[in-house]
Order: structure tokens, then C-alpha cells, then sequence
């Protein structure tokens, strides 16, 4: 017995270090019908591919040459809408890259193999989870990222604050708002909205390599799945008095003036149009907060961009941002549609149908349902 589990080790060992040459990931990011991303991190700098079931190797390139780094991120164009997709990560680690015309290799590995899927406009429903202001706290996202019933579910999202820190580093980001999702985000594509807090500190532009949206920005962009179009803003920083924590070098309000022209130009394009549902996701809700004293860009948002929300047509605003619970219903404050707002020790499962509109629901850390609603 003992001999027959030595030779099982034996050969089960090549297998086990072709794998060990992935730290974290895969995440798949930047998903419509014809493309997606997937990324992971190396252990040491690499090249690195990914590898489709038919054999076809995309490899990580940069203006005609395979690059070396440690974190990967490799597009595939040309599928098909709501193509499954079997593919497979791998590498070949750098051991010494000093002599840049015979750098030293050194192993290489390849991963198991993974299935994802790009998304279609024309599916039936439309099933997403949000998570948002978990601020670093892993027990608690890994509790709510546990419940997610990855069958059921088409994408997550995170919707800002996941992660704050004041000088981010790779690791850091990777292991703080990917990995707490375990294997989910080897299927399921994983989108981003940017917090207040993912705005402060050094090095804040790493937050959008991790998560790469190249049209029309990082942090703002619209896209779709079935019957639903999402907008997604970046909503700065939440308050006017906390520019000292950029040290004078915040133009927030420049930014969001640049979002406001893109998005009147966003919210025209067809496959918004026709959408029969339309929500808007955000870290910073756009309310008239009843406390003047404070919460200077909630209002502000109320003020320049609800107006514009309203004449698009959207039906839902998912904010975060204020750590508690709160449902603003269509009429309160300008608004033609309700904004609702998640705390942040809960997730949101939603369900999309055109026929029975957008049915939320509030799940506690330990799996308890605590809000229903169905706008």
C-alpha cells in the first residue's frame, strides 16, 4: 500500500509543477460577444500563453514581441456570442533576463483546464452577483463569494472599494479582490467600478491592469448580457474635503465631466437602445443625501447626472459607498427609477427578465435572504 501511494506522488509530481508556476488567477475581464480577457499572475516573470481546447495558442505580446512579467493578460478576439470557451493556462518562467539577447529560461508550467463564456445579447435573462466595500476584510468576501451559485450566475461584479490601501502593489490587489473568489473567476467574467477609496494613495493606476477595460476607459464603460445594458461610472471621491488624501493632485471634477459627454454619446448606441432593461452601476450613489453637511459628490451626481439617467431610460441604479442598506424609490429625488443602495456585509444576487423585470436579492455573510424586491 505504501508503495502503490509513493508511485501515485511519483506521477502526479511532473503534473503538480507544471501548475506551480500560476500565483493566482485566472480572471476573465473585458467581455462582449466576439472577445474576452483572461489574466492571472506568474510566480516570476514569463512568458506566458493561453491555450484554446483546438490547440491554438494566444501568447502575451506587446507591439510584435512575447513579453516577461509576472502579471498576464491575453485577448481573444473573434468568438462567437455566448461561445463556451475550454481553455488552459501556460508559461515559460524567466530565470535570468539580464543579457536582453540570450536572456536564461527556466521551467515552464501549464494549468488545468478552464471553461468560460462570452456573453449574448440575445439570451433570455441576465443573472449577476455584487459585492462592494468589502475594504480588505477576506473572511467576509469569502463567506459571501462561498453562497454564489456559479451555474446560475452569468457574471460578478465589484462595485468599488474592495481594496484600500495606500501604496498598492500587485500581490496586494490580486489577493485582496480576485482571490477570495476562489475558482468562480476562472468561469464566471469578473467586472469592476472603481471606489472612492481605489482613488487614494500610490500606484492606483495597477487597479486598472488587474481589471482592463481598454474602450472607452478603465473605469467607465457600458456593456451587455441578454436583455440588459449596463453603464458603469467611476464616481471620484465621495467627499469635497478629503482632497488632501491626493495631496492636491485630484481633477475629479474634470473626470467626471469627461463620463457626462461620453456617456450622452454611450446611451445612443444601439445595443443600449434596445435593451429592454437598462442599469446603472456605481460606487458612489447618486442621491441628494439629507445630510448638507457632508456627502458634497452623491449630490452633485443627483444634480448633473440623474437628469441624463432619466432620459436614457434606466430602470435600476446599484450603488455602494455609505455602508448601510438604502432604497431610494423613483420620484424621491429627481429620479425616474429607484437607486438602491448595498451595505457593505451583504451581497446582491440579481435576475433579469424582461417579462418580470429585475428581482433583487440581499444575502447576509452567513446565507440568510434578507431583502427581496422585484422593480
Amino acid at each position: 500500500m505504501k508503495r502503490f501511494a509513493l508511485l501515485s506522488i511519483l506521477v502526479a509530481l511532473p503534473f503538480m509543477a507544471q501548475a506551480q508556476g500560476i500565483k493566482a488567477g485566472p480572471w476573465v475581464t473585458d467581455v462582449n460577444e466576439t472577445q474576452l480577457t483572461i489574466l492571472w499572475t506568474s510566480e516570476v516573470p514569463g512568458q506566458a500563453y493561453v491555450e484554446l481546447e483546438d490547440g491554438t495558442k494566444y501568447y502575451e505580446t506587446f507591439a510584435g514581441r512575447r513579453i516577461f512579467r509576472r502579471l498576464h493578460s491575453i485577448t481573444i478576439n473573434g468568438l462567437q456570442a455566448g461561445q463556451n470557451l475550454k481553455y488552459r493556462l501556460g508559461g515559460l518562467n524567466i530565470k535570468d533576463d539580464s543579457n536582453a539577447r540570450d536572456p536564461e529560461f527556466g521551467t515552464t508550467y501549464i494549468g488545468p483546464w478552464e471553461c468560460t463564456r462570452t456573453f449574448d445579447y440575445s439570451a433570455p435573462s441576465c443573472r449577476f452577483s455584487v459585492f462592494n466595500d468589502t475594504h480588505m476584510k477576506l473572511k467576509k468576501y469569502r463567506r459571501l463569494a462561498a453562497q454564489v451559485d456559479s451555474a446560475r450566475t452569468d457574471f460578478l461584479f465589484l462595485n468599488g472599494d474592495i481594496v484600500s490601501a495606500g501604496n498598492y502593489v500587485l500581490d496586494t490587489l490580486v489577493r485582496y479582490a480576485v482571490e477570495p473568489l476562489g475558482t468562480l473567476t476562472h468561469g464566471l467574467p469578473l467586472l469592476f467600478a472603481r471606489g472612492n477609496h481605489e482613488g487614494r494613495g500610490n500606484n492606483t493606476w495597477l487597479i486598472a491592469d488587474v481589471f482592463p477595460h481598454k474602450t472607452p476607459a478603465p473605469f467607465y464603460y457600458t456593456f451587455r448580457q441578454g436583455p440588459v445594458a449596463f453603464i458603469v461610472f467611476d464616481g471620484g471621491e465621495t467627499h469635497e474635503k478629503r482632497s488632501r488624501a491626493y495631496a492636491g493632485a485630484d481633477v475629479f471634477e474634470e473626470y467626471i465631466k469627461e463620463q457626462i459627454e461620453w456617456a450622452q454619446r454611450a446611451m445612443q448606441e444601439k445595443a443600449f437602445q434596445e435593451a429592454p432593461i437598462k442599469i446603472c452601476l456605481v460606487h458612489v450613489p447618486m442621491i441628494d443625501h439629507e445630510d448638507k453637511s457632508d456627502f458634497y459628490l452623491q449630490r452633485w451626481l443627483n444634480v448633473h447626472m440623474v437628469p441624463m439617467l432619466n432620459e436614457a431610460g434606466i430602470n435600476l441604479m446599484i450603488g455602494a459607498d455609505l455602508h448601510e442598506f438604502m432604497l431610494c424609490e423613483a420620484g424621491t429625488m429627481g429620479n425616474n427609477f429607484p437607486i438602491l443602495v448595498n451595505d457593505d456585509v451583504r451581497r446582491l444576487d440579481v435576475q433579469c427578465t424582461p417579462s418580470e423585470g429585475i428581482a433583487v436579492k440581499m444575502f447576509n455573510d452567513k446565507g440568510v435572504l434578507e431583502f427581496e424586491r422585484t422593480f
